[in-house]
């Protein structure tokens, strides 16, 4: 569970970064053209940590969720999965939602958190959690809001992204996370 706790601090620490622009601009400015492949690097490895963390963790029960928990997850994981394709493109949604991206990490971790009840799942799901709180609450503090270029059309096209997106992470997840999320016969 350590790689997997290392994987989640050194996410949110890398994401965190976006919302304090003095941080961002200071390493752009130390970096240059270097900055955005840099950063897609380290936010692979950090992924990767919280991927193998995840898989090399024990399962330890720690508490019952509630039996509707695994409908829920569904459904708010569909939420997020819009709340991703809101954030992918540049409409007026994006605008009204702010941070669409830890809008839909809370939904994400939310529905997770009352399927899932294990500790593996506790940290991964309750940790990227409080980095989605604590980027919103940051960004709230300094007031800053997406681009103010809304285009025309893009907030049809985020929406079918998002369920698109959604349709492939059913069909990706018990391969990549090794858990089926439907079942269709017992």
């Amino acid at each position: 569970m350590i790689l997997l706790s290392i994987g989640i601090v050194a996410f949110a620490v890398l994401h965190l970064a976006p919302a304090l622009p003095e941080v961002k601009a200071k390493l752009t400015r130390r970096f240059g053209r270097a900055y955005g492949p840099l950063y897609g690097a380290a936010s692979l490895l950090a992924l990767a940590l919280i991927v193998l963390g995840w898989r090399a963790s024990a399962v330890i029960p720690v508490y019952a969720p509630p039996e509707w928990g695994r409908a829920a997850n569904f459904v708010l994981t569909f939420v997020a999965f819009l709340c991703l394709g809101v954030f992918l493109f540049r409409g007026a949604l994006r605008q009204r939602l702010r941070f669409p991206m830890a809008i839909a990490v809370l939904f994400w971790g939310t529905g997770h958190l009352l399927a899932n009840d294990d500790l593996r799942g506790l940290i991964l799901f309750g940790g990227l959690m409080v980095y989605a709180a604590l980027h919103i609450a940051m960004g709230l503090a300094r007031s800053l809001s997406p681009s103010t270029d809304v285009r025309v059309g893009h907030d049809l096209m985020s929406l079918l992204a998002g369920v698109a997106l959604y349709v492939v992470m059913i069909q990706l997840h018990p391969i990549l996370i090794g858990v089926p999320v439907l079942v269709l016969s017992r």
